[in-house]
């Protein structure tokens, strides 16, 4: 910057602060008391603009800021962790909220806008949201190893069991109700747990049948503390697994960048289940 140039900026600043911020000292020119104060608090301001403008740089590369997800129980605990994980390790500034309800909640949760990404098991709905497929999820029913409740359960079978269903604002519980409503399978005894962990537990002790994402059960299975029975004259089960985020919200770069990891992530992982397992859709 040549000195007519500076001198008019000086000009400006002393204008704009209504004093005077350097004055003559011998052949050279030093800073007033007004021009030290100015000087001290010029240095804070612009280290403050330069981590702003860095910041907003990490934004846009999606690198940092705030992201709230809220999950379905059965992708919460056994899909989201390893996602988060892989994703969490390359933004280490990032600060990530997870919470984990029922479909239903998720929904809610988005459109009241207490999280910013939801993922949640479809359902019928009304809130102001927008959900796109992430992944089809399979589900089977599951009975205690040694139970001794047939391979193949009868209508009578069915009224002899305890049916271990999740809460009524599960996607899950749902398609169980809709599912035995068209066999016309009614069972006696029906016992609603909170939580997909808990559900499996009361399965393995014996407790009864249910109905639940292969995800879920895919280590007790392999393990054989599980084992997976039929309806008779049911279909087989699954519910589509949906991304959804409240409407007219655009998504920050973060989010798109965690939605990228996450349908890649599914991809692999349904992939790794096999021939049965539904890979993830576009």
């Amino acid at each position: 910057m040549g000195q007519p140039t500076a001198s008019t900026h000086l000009r400006t600043l002393e204008a704009a602060v209504g004093h005077r911020l350097v004055e003559r000292a011998g052949r050279g020119t030093r800073l007033t008391d007004a021009g030290r104060l100015l000087a001290s608090h010029a240095t804070v301001v612009v280290s403050a603009l330069q981590k702003l403008e860095a910041e907003l740089a990490a934004l846009d590369g999606a690198v940092t800021g705030s992201l709230i997800l809220s999950s379905c129980d059965t992708f919460g605990n056994y899909v989201l962790p390893a996602t988060l994980g892989a994703f969490g390790r390359d933004r280490p500034l990032a600060d990530i909220h997870v919470r984990i309800e029922p479909s239903g909640d998720v929904v809610r949760s988005v459109a009241r806008d207490d999280a910013h990404v939801g993922i949640a098991g479809k359902m019928r709905r009304t809130e102001p949201v927008v959900a796109e497929p992430l992944i089809r999820d399979e589900l089977t029913w599951v009975a205690a190893a040694g139970s001794g409740i047939p391979h193949v359960l009868t209508p009578a079978d069915v009224r002899a069991s305890t049916l271990i269903v999740p809460g009524r604002e599960s996607s899950t519980r749902a398609i169980t109700e809709r599912i035995l409503g068209g066999v016309k399978h009614r069972p006696t005894r029906v016992l609603e747990l909170g939580s997909v962990e808990a559900i499996k537990r009361a399965v393995r002790a014996g407790l009864g049948v249910a109905l639940l994402s292969r995800l879920a059960v895919a280590d007790e299975l392999e393990a054989r503390e599980l084992r997976r029975i039929e309806l008779l004259g049911a279909p087989a089960a699954s519910r589509m697994i949906e991304i959804v985020r409240r409407e007219n919200r655009d998504a920050t770069p973060l989010e798109q960048a965690f939605e990228r990891v996450l349908r890649l992530f599914c991809a692999h992982l349904y992939g790794q289940l096999g021939p049965r397992a539904v890979t993830a859709e576009a």
